[in-house]
C-alpha cells in the first residue's frame, strides 16, 4: 500500500475532529493503526450497532452446532413463554430470518426515524423482550425493511434460550476468546437478555478481528469459527434496504461496489473488502451527516493506496511523512501558550448562581492555573471538579472518562470542549460574561440539544 495515500488519511482523520481510532488490515496484516488523541491506546470503545452483526454472528455457530434447527424457525416457537397468549398469523409466522433481516413486520418505532420513541417505551417496561413480542403487526413478516433495535434483542433472547447463557457467555465461548478478545462488556437487560443491538464495548483492534474473521470466510488460527455458508449468508444481500444502504445481509449492511459493513451510530465502522482483501476499522463521536465520513475515507484514501498484492519498494519520504502524521495523531496538538484577557482575572474563583433551571444546576466557579483551569459545580446530583486544559490540550479527572479544554474565544467568552472518552458524547460549554452577569450555552452534539441558562455573580 502506497504511504502517502495512507498518510493523507491519517491527515484527513486528525483533521476531522471527530475520530477516535482508525485500523487499516491488509493481505491479514496490520499495515496502519492508530488511535487519535485525546483517545489512549488500549482502550475499549462503545461500538454501537457494530454488536448487532455479533449477535447474528452467534445465530449462525449456535445453528451450526445444532443448538438451533435454522433461520426458518418461528420466533413464537421459541420464545413461547414470552409470546402473547393470543397471536395473530402474520406474527405467528416470524422467523429467525425476519429478525436477521430487520424485516419483522413489528410496528417497531424504536430507531432514530421514530426519535426513539419505541425505545424508550421499551426500556420503561417490566420485560424488554415481552414488550418487542406484544407489538402490533404493521406487514407481513419478510416484506418490508424496517430497522429495529428489537430485532437483535429478540436474537440475543433466543440465543439465551436455545444455549442456556446469556449472548456475551456464549460469545465468549465460541467467538471472543478464539480471537483472543479478552477486554470487552456488553451488558444486559433487567431480565438477563445480553443488550444485542448495542452497548458493547471493544478495543479497536478486537473489531478488525471480527471483521478479519469474515474476510476469511469464518476461518481463524486454522480453525472454522463461522460456517462459510453463514458468512456467505450473512454478507448478501438478503433484502431491499431503501435509501440506508444497497441491501441488508444478516445484520450486515451490504454495498453494490463488493463491500460489506457492520455500522454502530456515532461513526463506528468495520469495513470489509475482500476484493482488495482489506479490513477497516473505525471508532468515533461523530453526528449527523458526519456518520459516514468513515466509508468517504475509506473510498478517497484506503482504497486508492492500494496499487499492488506484492510489496512495493520503499518510499523513505512518505514512510517518513506517515510517521510524522501517525505521532501527530496519536500525541495531538502542541502546546501552544496564549495570553489570558483582563476578563479571566476578573471572574477567576467568582461564584455565579445560577437562576432557576430544568437541569437543577445551582452554581459554578471556575478557577485559573497554569496551563489548566478548574470549573467547580453543583447540581442536582452534587458538586464536581473538573480539569479545563489550555493552550490547544485537553485535561481530564482521573476518576472519570471526561476530558476537557477550553480557550477564550474572545474577551468576554470562554468556551470549554469536552469528549467523553470511548463513547460519542462531546459537546460545548460557553461562558459569555458581562457586567456580573454570566451566559452560560451547553451544546450536546451526539443529541444535538442546546440549553441556555443564566448566573449572577454572587459576590
Amino acid at each position: 500500500m502506497d504511504s502517502d495515500f495512507l498518510a493523507d488519511l491519517v491527515e484527513a482523520v486528525v483533521a476531522d475532529g471527530g475520530i477516535d481510532s482508525v485500523m487499516v488490515v491488509r493481505n491479514g496484516y496490520a499495515v496502519l493503526q492508530t488511535v487519535v488523541y485525546p483517545f489512549p491506546e488500549d482502550t475499549s470503545h462503545i461500538v454501537h450497532s457494530c454488536a448487532k452483526s455479533i449477535t447474528a454472528t452467534l445465530i449462525g455457530i449456535a445453528i451450526d452446532r445444532g443448538l438451533l434447527a435454522g433461520v426458518e424457525v418461528p420466533v413464537m416457537e421459541i420464545l413461547a413463554d414470552k409470546a402473547p397468549e393470543t397471536a395473530d398469523q402474520l406474527k405467528a409466522s416470524m422467523t429467525v430470518e425476519d429478525l436477521l433481516t430487520m424485516a419483522t413486520g413489528l410496528d417497531c418505532r424504536d430507531s432514530y426515524v421514530h426519535d426513539y420513541e419505541g425505545m424508550v417505551e421499551m426500556q420503561s417496561s417490566a420485560d424488554w423482550t415481552e414488550y418487542v413480542l406484544t407489538l402490533p403487526m404493521a406487514a407481513k413478516p419478510g416484506t418490508r425493511f424496517e430497522y429495529c433495535n428489537g430485532s437483535s434483542l429478540l436474537l440475543s433472547a433466543i440465543l439465551s434460550k436455545v444455549t442456556g447463557q446469556r449472548a456475551s457467555e456464549f460469545a465468549t465461548e465460541v467467538l471472543f476468546e478464539p480471537l483472543g478478545i479478552t477486554d470487552f462488556t456488553w451488558p444486559a437487560d433487567p431480565e438477563g437478555v445480553t443488550i444485542g443491538w448495542g452497548e458493547l464495548m471493544l478495543q479497536p483492534a478486537d473489531m478488525a478481528k471480527f471483521g478479519l474473521l469474515y474476510l476469511r470466510n469464518g476461518e481463524w488460527d486454522g480453525g472454522q469459527l463461522v460456517p462459510p455458508e453463514w458468512v456467505d449468508a450473512a454478507t448478501t444481500s438478503q433484502i431491499d434496504a431503501g435509501t440506508l444502504s444497497d441491501g441488508y445481509g444478516y445484520q450486515w449492511w451490504i454495498d453494490d461496489d463488493g463491500w460489506f459493513m457492520a455500522q454502530g451510530f456515532g461513526g463506528q465502522h468495520i469495513i470489509v473488502i475482500p476484493d482488495k482483501d482489506l479490513v477497516v476499522t473505525y471508532t468515533a463521536a461523530l453526528v449527523g451527516e458526519q456518520m459516514s465520513t468513515p466509508q468517504t475515507l475509506t473510498a478517497d484514501y484506503v482504497m486508492p493506496a492500494v496499487f499492488s498484492d506484492t510489496p512495493l519498494a520503499p518510499d523513505l519520504d512518505a514512510q517518513a511523512r506517515l510517521a510524522a502524521a501517525l505521532e501527530t495523531a496519536r500525541s495531538g496538538p502542541e502546546t501552544v501558550v496564549t495570553a489570558l484577557p483582563e476578563m479571566a482575572a476578573t471572574i477567576d474563583g467568582v461564584r455565579y448562581d445560577f437562576r432557576p433551571n430544568d437541569s437543577g444546576n445551582t452554581w459554578f466557579i471556575i478557577r485559573f492555573g497554569d496551563g489548566s483551569a478548574t470549573l467547580s459545580s453543583e447540581d442536582a446530583g452534587g458538586i464536581s471538579d473538573l480539569e479545563i486544559g489550555l493552550n490547544g490540550r485537553y485535561a481530564g479527572d482521573a476518576t472519570m472518562p471526561v476530558v476537557l479544554r477550553g480557550e477564550w474565544r474572545d474577551d468576554s467568552t470562554f468556551t470549554v470542549e469536552f469528549r467523553v472518552i470511548g463513547q460519542i458524547e462531546r459537546g460545548t460549554l460557553d461562558f459569555s460574561f458581562d457586567d456580573g452577569v454570566a451566559e452560560v450555552t451547553s451544546y450536546d452534539a451526539a443529541a444535538g440539544t442546546t440549553e441556555r441558562i443564566i448566573a449572577d455573580r454572587a459576590d
